[in-house]
């Protein structure tokens, strides 16, 4: 009963935000379960990145449709599944339970933030005993009139604590080291999957408001992981994740759409997030144009024309 009323209260809020859903209990408008013979069907699949924001012209899945539209009238349909606080493992379990059943022609893969943020480098090492304290604090970034207070000052306070000299030089090696092998071996577990279902899948890599020699602006837009506040060891995960997408696509033969590379090329590109990466409509309208032009310039969508 409290589950249900959980599920309810969720969605009246997001009713109240101007969120619409659909009966499938994703964002966005009514669509078939069984695709039109002439459509080609493009599922979307991720974290809060891909589900959006307000309003409903702004997610990058719609965006797309409308690009789409444009050069391939009423031949393609995109459809936005992703899901708040999705990692890797939902996008598998997602995919492999339900998304099959929708018979999607191409899936778009953009997860793993909460991978990065879920997973301390360190673990295996004795800052275990730290990591329910550095947890907690995490937990309030739900709540962002404390986020300010949380995370520019008592989290670095809680990693002092032990950054000891010979500690942090041990720390330093756990992320230098540090490879995300649970995530790669979810994605590839999908991608199987998706060959047998002889569905396309494209990886989509992570892009961020960090960068180097950031602006004072920028910096209190970040918010960190339970396991550290370090700006830089951020910036190195990041890395260390986009690697992984990478490797992935290029063991398992796919396509691989680098929106970093793209997006890391707009001038002052932190005016497009507002937070680590969380992209305002403006960002969300750069990610789409780069899926976009991605799938004509890669040619995925050939037998379409």
């Amino acid at each position: 009963m409290e589950a249900g009323i959980r599920v309810a209260l969720f969605f009246y809020l997001k009713k109240e935000e101007g969120i619409v859903f659909n009966s499938k209990g994703f964002r966005g408008q009514e669509f078939d379960l069984e695709k039109k013979v002439d459509v080609v069907r493009i599922i979307t699949m991720g974290d809060s990145v891909t589900f959006g924001i307000t309003p409903e012209s702004c997610p990058y899945p719609a965006q797309l449709q409308g690009l789409l539209n444009k050069k391939f009238p009423n031949k393609l349909e995109v459809i936005n599944v992703g899901v708040e606080g999705y990692s890797s493992e939902n996008v598998l379990n997602r995919f492999k339970y339900d998304i099959i059943q929708y018979n999607p022609d191409i899936v778009t893969i953009y997860v793993g933030w909460n991978d990065l943020y879920s997973i301390n480098p360190a673990s295996s090492s004795g800052y275990k005993k730290f990591n329910n304290i550095a947890k907690f604090l995490n937990n309030f970034y739900l709540y962002k009139a404390a986020r300010k207070v949380i995370f520019l000052e008592i989290k670095p306070r809680v990693d002092n604590i032990f950054r000891k000299d010979s500690a942090n030089h041990l720390l330093e090696t756990y992320y230098q080291d540090f490879e995300p092998i649970i995530y790669k071996e979810n994605l590839k577990e999908t991608i199987e999957i998706a060959e047998i279902n002889e569905t396309k899948i494209i990886l989509v890599n992570l892009a961020s408001v960090l960068y180097d020699e950031m602006s004072e602006e920028d910096i209190k837009k970040v918010h960190y992981p339970y396991f550290t506040s370090d700006i830089e060891k951020l910036k190195l995960l990041q890395e260390i994740y986009n690697d992984a997408i990478q490797e992935v696509a290029l063991e398992m033969n796919i396509p691989l759409i680098d929106i970093n590379s793209a997006i890391n090329q707009v001038p002052d590109k932190g005016k497009l997030f507002f937070d680590t990466m969380h992209p305002y409509c403006e960002g969300q309208k750069i990610i789409a144009e780069i899926i976009f032009n991605n799938l004509i310039n890669q040619k995925l969508l050939n037998f379409v024309e």
